[in-house]
C-alpha cells in the first residue's frame, strides 16, 4: 500500500514521529484486512482483533516529502486465536534502480476476542484463509 507523509507526521527533529509510524502500520493493515472487527458497512462484528504487542525497529529517518512511501504488510504466523503481521515502510521505488530505503521494520501480534466475553476466540476457517493469502517470513529485528 502507498501513502503520503503528512506535514503533521513530522516532529521537531524534522522526521516522521514514532507515533505516526503506528498510524501507517494500522492504516496499511486495515486496508489489507478491512473486516477486522467490522462488517462491510463499518458496524462492529461479534469478534474483534486487538493489538497485544508491537516490535518496531527504526532503520533510517524519514523526512517530510511529496513522494509516496510504501507500507508492505504480510502474515508470517496464524495461531489458534492470534495472528502476527510483518511490516516494512520503504520507498516506493529506488531512485535510478537503486535498492529502496527501508525506514522501518516491525511486527505486531493481534488476538481475536469475542466481543461479548472479551475472551480469545479461535479463528474460523474463513478468517484463517484470509490471513493465509498474505504469507511471508517473520521480519528480522535486531533488538537490543
Amino acid at each position: 500500500m502507498t501513502m503520503q507523509v503528512r506535514w503533521s507526521d513530522v516532529d521537531l527533529f524534522a522526521h516522521v514521529n514514532n507515533a505516526a509510524y503506528l498510524r501507517f502500520l494500522d492504516d496499511a493493515r486495515f486496508a489489507l484486512f478491512p473486516s477486522m472487527g467490522v462488517d462491510a458497512a463499518g458496524r462492529p462484528t461479534d469478534s474483534l482483533l486487538v493489538v497485544v504487542k508491537h516490535e518496531i525497529e527504526y532503520l533510517a529517518p524519514l523526512p517530510f516529502r511529496s513522494e509516496p512511501i510504501a507500507v508492505d504488510v504480510w502474515v508470517p504466523r496464524t495461531g489458534r486465536s492470534s495472528v502476527d503481521f510483518g511490516y516494512e515502510v520503504l520507498d516506493v521505488a529506488g531512485a535510478g534502480g537503486a535498492e529502496p530505503v527501508v525506514y522501518l521494520r516491525a511486527r505486531s501480534r493481534m488476538v481475536q476476542l469475542d466481543r461479548g466475553s472479551h475472551q480469545p476466540r479461535p479463528f474460523t476457517p474463513e478468517e484463517r484463509a484470509v490471513f493465509e493469502t498474505y504469507p511471508g517470513e517473520a521480519p528480522v529485528l535486531h533488538g537490543w
